[in-house]
C-alpha cells in the first residue's frame, strides 16, 4: 500500500526573497565603535600654544578675554572670587587688630619702664606694725 505524499515546493524570485528574507546579518555583527574625535583636547593645547600671540586679548569671541570669561563660567570662578575676596577682608582685619594688640604691649611697657617720680613716703596703714630692734 503506498500511499502518495504531496510536497508543495514555495519559490520566491529574487525580488521577493529579499524582500521577505533579512540577509545583513545584524545579529552577528557587533555593534559600531564610537568614532575617534579628529581633535582631542591635547591637539588643542598644542594649537593654543602655537596660536598664543595670534588670538586677540580682548573680543566677545574668538579671544583671551572669551575663553577666560567661558572658562570662569564652566568652573564658577566668580564664587571662588568671592571666597577669596571674603578671606583677604578677614586677613586685614586680623592684621588690624594685631596692630592695635601690639600697640597696646608697646604702650604698656613705656608705662612700666618710667620712673615713678614721687617723694613722699609710703604710708603705714593701721595693720602694719613697726619693729623696734635694739
Amino acid at each position: 500500500m503506498a500511499e502518495r505524499i504531496n510536497l508543495n515546493k514555495n519559490v520566491f524570485n529574487k525580488e521577493d526573497f529579499l524582500k521577505t528574507i533579512n540577509t545583513s546579518f545584524t545579529q552577528l555583527v557587533p555593534p559600531p565603535t564610537e568614532p575617534t574625535p579628529l581633535f582631542t583636547v591635547d591637539d588643542f593645547f598644542v594649537q593654543y600654544e602655537n596660536l598664543f600671540f595670534e588670538i586677540p586679548k580682548e573680543g566677545e569671541v574668538n579671544s583671551h578675554q572669551y575663553l577666560v570669561q567661558r572658562s570662569g563660567d564652566y568652573i564658577n570662578f566668580e564664587r571662588v572670587n568671592e571666597e577669596i575676596q571674603a578671606l583677604l577682608e578677614e586677613i586685614a582685619s586680623l592684621r588690624q587688630e594685631n596692630l592695635d594688640l601690639q600697640q597696646q604691649v608697646f604702650n604698656l611697657q613705656i608705662q612700666q619702664a618710667q620712673p615713678t617720680t614721687s617723694n613722699t613716703r609710703p604710708t603705714r596703714t593701721s595693720n602694719q606694725r613697726t619693729t623696734n630692734l635694739l
